[in-house]
């Protein structure tokens, strides 16, 4: 085995996940440091041996002028293995073959290439062992190494070693998160640093060894290098301290390549502006420049650079960065020129010319925004970005600098850098002169302030745009924003009566769904034809329209219409799936599953709230995971799974922040107030659930669980303000739903006979709407109401049909409350009526749940795999650990299971 001097400690950390990744226990793990502090060496020597011991390996390097190039990154990565593509389900194989430009088609959400990346190095895995080599994660692109950060996280369970260097410098992006481990080998010791300059430079005499040593501070490569010096040149200092030690190498490196030939020293620096490009273009551009091949081999016999996979690479990234970093202007640009013009990449040959431009150029900026809109269309957002970006700073027109600058902000929204995308709408408002740039810079504007923390344009500075916007159509899109803001923010009356004031004058009538949208959202008085709007969204949705269909979900909720608002749901989380907008569709999954709980639907509503919650942290959507999260704590407190549900409510709570979004807050609040309820705590699930009252939504739907509290706390007059605002909205909305709720409150704080009637009120209006849970409640509290009052005849009817209500949708801690007043009402057969054994989402994972239902309705692992966002060998993985908690032995017994 190769010995490093003083890393002994590193080397054993590295082999461990060696060892572990052969036997199935996958790690990642990042070696992070300065530059020379010896990342290379150590990935080389683990490269060795792990390639000894029969791992497969692919390998990507980062360059410094690689980081604008989407995908190049990945690109490397897969390539020697890229036909392993086609065993991959047809969604992420389709994803991969468009960022790689394979085919022509729109990009997907960065997850699902992702997840299909992961599949194409499981797919490798049944062969053997592999090894994911990256080095100088700094430098290799945003997109690629997005990729290569959710590989990180994903191999617990594989034959896969991800081992990554970077540079540990605050300008780079920080991924140590992502990584299982992080290795970051120290300054030699003195004793370390001595044996190192013992070995590469024995002839040095002392003086300098001490001078060297010092200088060095412990860095392998300073050692080396100023050793390699000493030993080349006649004894002198090395350079200056006062300069940093990068500066420090660079200058060691300088000086030795100041010892080459001229012609020699300008090839170097078309080699150095052309990391990224291949051997035959660099060749190609030096000889356009009077230079040949001859003039690099000067070079490779000092070891200042070598040939390697077919580019030039130098023997450090320091060389190469002292080297241009060094070069005036003016030669850097004529050396660009010519890489520009050797370039058989377009998208390279475009980035080399604005490199060489100066000042303003709009030929170069065009066809930068061509680039800028290839790389979109292959999903490479972040480097799209950087494109946009660099056409608007050449651009000379003021018009084409505000629309470039507007289509990078948007650009990097939807490649998730919000800091960024907050910079660019506000140096695009600064240059927006003409009517579509403000549009377009508004609507970006607009969307990030629903999604993140960002407060945007007021509802009075939205209007005010609209009045400048000529095109009818374009001006009802954009108060339609402002009624957003209106309704989420619950904006005063005046502010929601000026934006139907707006509406009003554009002389839009039913028959446009956008103004019917905007106009339900400021006066939600008459109920939306959701089935005759949502025919206008079954189309290729643009950015906004998902905020769109969000609230027009929520509005229906707000006019009780909830059959409605799940048929919202349905057809966005269809459309956004489609379409591979894994962000838009966690929203709808949230939307929906948080409905389908509130309807009774439990155990659905848990199952897309679960997998809202999943998506979301893949995706570091803060607020939609904060919803889901408290969704699956509402649903888990309901269940009776009280460990689950804090532990959900715990993970909203640090995803919402201290100031969550209103609908957030009050799910919490609701959440918690379930949990306080069901251990008998009723003054805290009193307070917790009047808490609710910051979403009107919530806040009527939690309204008979603060009957029901309030009650047992004996203060049912705390229910009296909840009932005026409820039976307002029932009578304007007509809701059977809450009228059902309003009964139920009513008789559960009634004192004697005259809750009778009011409960079989309830009931009535429970047979009239989708709300199987409540009414099993209802049935609950009449039958112990009717124990109590000595009717127990009539108590063990409804507490049956409690019961098995409960027992439908795994409500255990209510079952077994319902079990107890049936033994108490004599029913001796109701003592083993609930067992939690049976239950499959008692014994298999939330994603192993999942993957379970699908497989009964017939999918193909490969389906599924497309369905779940999960490569199709995880899926494989899930079924078989199932299997084995279910005790089955083929998919056609889990039907049965299903429906049992």
């Amino acid at each position: 085995m190769t010995t490093l001097v003083g890393r002994d400690h590193e080397l054993a950390v590295l082999r461990d996940a060696v060892v572990q990744s052969q036997h199935g226990h996958g790690r990642s793990v990042l070696v992070e440091g300065d530059a020379g502090i010896g990342k290379s060496a150590l990935l080389d020597t683990v490269a060795a041996e792990a390639a000894a011991a029969g791992f497969t390996t692919l390998t990507c390097r980062g360059t410094r002028a690689g980081t604008e190039s989407g995908f190049a990154g990945l690109h490397q990565l897969l390539h020697p293995v890229i036909d392993r593509v086609a065993a991959l389900p047809s969604r992420q194989r389709r994803t991969l073959e468009v960022a790689f430009g394979i085919v022509e088609g729109s990009a997907s959400d960065g997850l699902v290439l992702s997840i299909a990346t992961l599949g194409v190095v499981e797919e490798l895995v049944t062969t053997g062992p592999v090894l994911l080599l990256v080095e100088d994660l700094h430098w290799i692109d945003r997109s690629s190494a997005e990729v290569i950060a959710f590989l990180a996280s994903r191999l617990a369970t594989t034959r896969v070693l991800l081992l990554a260097s970077t540079r540990s410098e605050a300008r780079y992006q920080d991924w140590s998160g992502a990584f299982s481990e992080v290795v970051a080998p120290a300054p030699l010791s003195d004793e370390s640093a001595e044996r190192l300059l013992e070995t590469v430079g024995p002839h040095v005499p002392p003086p300098l060894r001490r001078r060297i040593l010092a200088a060095s501070s412990g860095n392998p490569l300073a050692l080396t290098e100023f050793a390699a010096e000493a030993v080349a040149s006649t004894p002198r200092e090395p350079a200056p301290g006062r300069l940093t030690l990068p500066r420090r190498l660079e200058q060691a490196f300088l000086a030795e390549t100041a010892t080459l030939p001229e012609r020699t020293r300008s090839a170097l620096l078309v080699a150095a502006a052309g990391e990224d490009s291949s051997f035959e273009e660099i060749v190609s551009a030096a000889g356009a420049l009077g230079l040949t091949a001859l003039d690099f081999v000067p070079a490779e016999r000092s070891r200042v650079l070598t040939v390697r996979e077919g580019s030039f690479a130098f023997r450090h990234p320091l060389i190469s960065s002292a080297l241009y970093d060094t070069a005036d202007s003016q030669s850097r640009a004529v050396v660009h020129r010519a890489l520009a013009a050797s370039s058989a990449d377009t998208g390279r040959s475009v980035r080399h010319q604005a490199a060489a431009a100066f000042g303003v150029d709009e030929e170069v900026a065009g066809r930068l925004e061509e680039v800028a809109a290839t790389a979109a269309r292959q999903g490479a957002r972040a480097e799209a970005t950087e494109s946009w970006r660099r056409a608007a700073a050449l651009s000379p027109d003021i018009a084409d600098r505000g629309r470039r600058l507007a289509e990078a902000a948007e650009s990097a929204r939807q490649a998730g850098d919000i800091a960024l995308a907050i910079d660019l709408v506000q140096e695009a408002r600064a240059a927006a002169n003409d009517v579509d740039t403000l549009r377009r810079v508004t609507t970006t504007e607009w969307i990030l302030s629903q999604t993140t923390a960002y407060a945007g344009r007021t509802v009075r500075e939205l209007v005010g745009v609209a009045e400048q916007l000529d095109d009818p159509a374009a001006r009802i899109e954009m108060l339609v924003f402002a009624a957003v803001r209106t309704f989420i923010l619950q904006e005063p009356a005046d502010v929601a009566a000026e934006v139907a004031a707006a509406l009003e004058a554009t002389g839009a009538d039913d028959s446009d769904v956008f103004y019917r949208i905007g106009r339900s959202l400021v006066d939600p008085r008459s109920r939306l034809p959701i089935e005759a709007m949502l025919p206008s969204f079954r189309r290729q949705l643009s950015p906004s329209d998902s905020m769109l269909l969000n609230c027009l979900a929520f509005s229906a909720e707000s006019s009780a219409d909830l059959d409605g608002a799940v048929l919202v749901w349905n057809t966005a989380q269809a459309a956004f799936h489609d379409e591979g907008r894994s962000s838009d569709e966690s929203t709808a999954l949230c939307g929906r599953g948080g409905l389908r709980i509130t309807a009774g639907a439990i155990s659905a509503g848990l199952a897309d709230a679960e997998q809202a919650l999943m998506l979301s942290l893949d995706l570091d959507l803060a607020v939609v995971g904060a919803m889901a999260a408290a969704e699956v704590a509402r649903a888990r407190a309901r269940r009776g799974d009280r460990v689950e549900a804090e532990a959900a409510l715990a993970t909203s709570v640090r995803l919402g922040g201290a100031q969550p979004f209103a609908r957030v807050a009050a799910v919490q609040s609701w959440a918690a107030g379930l949990l306080a309820l069901g251990e008998n705590r009723y003054a805290e699930a009193v307070q917790s659930l009047l808490q609710t009252s910051v979403n009107e939504s919530v806040e009527l739907w939690a309204g008979l669980d603060l009957a029901e509290a309030a009650a047992r706390l004996g203060t049912p007059e705390v229910i009296a303000p909840w009932l005026a605002r409820a039976e307002i909205a029932a009578r304007r909305t007509e809701s059977a739903h809450l009228w059902m709720l309003v009964a139920a409150a009513k008789a559960v704080t009634t004192e004697g006979d005259d809750a009778r009637p009011l409960f079989e009120e309830a009931l009535d209006w429970g047979g009239r709407c989708e709300a199987s849970t409540d009414v099993a409640r209802i049935r609950l509290l009449y039958g112990e109401w009717l124990r109590r009052s000595r009717h127990i005849v009539e108590a063990r009817t409804h507490l049956r049909a409690a019961l098995a209500g409960f027992r439908a949708e795994s409500l255990y801690a209510l079952a077994e409350r319902a079990a107890g007043e049936l033994r108490a009402a004599g029913e001796g057969e109701a003592r083993d009526a609930v067992s939690r054994g049976s239950d499959l989402a008692t014994r298999l994972t939330a994603q192993e749940l999942l993957v379970v239902r699908l497989a009964a309705q017939g999918l193909t692992n490969k389906e599924i795999a497309d369905q779940v966002y999960l490569s199709h060998r995880t899926v494989g993985a899930h079924l078989h650990r199932a299997f084995a908690k279910l005790g089955v032995t083929r998919r056609g017994q889990l039907g049965a299971l299903i429906d049992d």
